[in-house]
């Protein structure tokens, strides 16, 4: 990877965390590929290290593309925060960039999905 390939890769994925009461919040946007997905799962497990609350919520709706990377980054953010027992709660609200994927390979089955950050902080 060259400099400007991470240059690129940066400016395809935009992360913020934030912090709701005790619950660390992960909004990721834009798009989840091989060149960005690495980021999501770092950004995760900063967010599992600062939060207090029990779990931590990603927001993925504003995720533009989510590629096959993106998937298994989501799968080894999830499985990180079940070993750490700190359950990652995901919200998709309506995104099709990010359900239909999900809803093809069967994940949503084993994820936990929810419609807003504010039903995923509920639970």
């Amino acid at each position: 990877m060259t400099e400007d390939d991470d240059a690129a890769s940066v400016s395809q994925v935009e992360i913020a965390h934030r912090m709701v009461c005790e619950v660390a919040v992960v909004a990721v946007g834009g798009k989840v590929d091989h060149t960005t997905a690495h980021r999501l799962v770092e950004a995760v497990s900063t967010g599992l290290d600062r939060t207090r609350g029990g779990f931590c919520v990603l927001d993925l709706t504003t995720v533009e593309f989510l590629g096959g990377h993106g998937l298994s980054a989501i799968l080894k953010a999830a499985r990180a925060a079940e070993n750490r027992r700190q359950p990652l709660r995901i919200a998709v609200d309506h995104n099709r960039p990010v359900v239909r994927p999900l809803e093809v390979t069967g994940l949503e089955e084993f994820l936990a999905l929810y419609h807003s950050v504010e039903e995923a902080l509920q639970g």
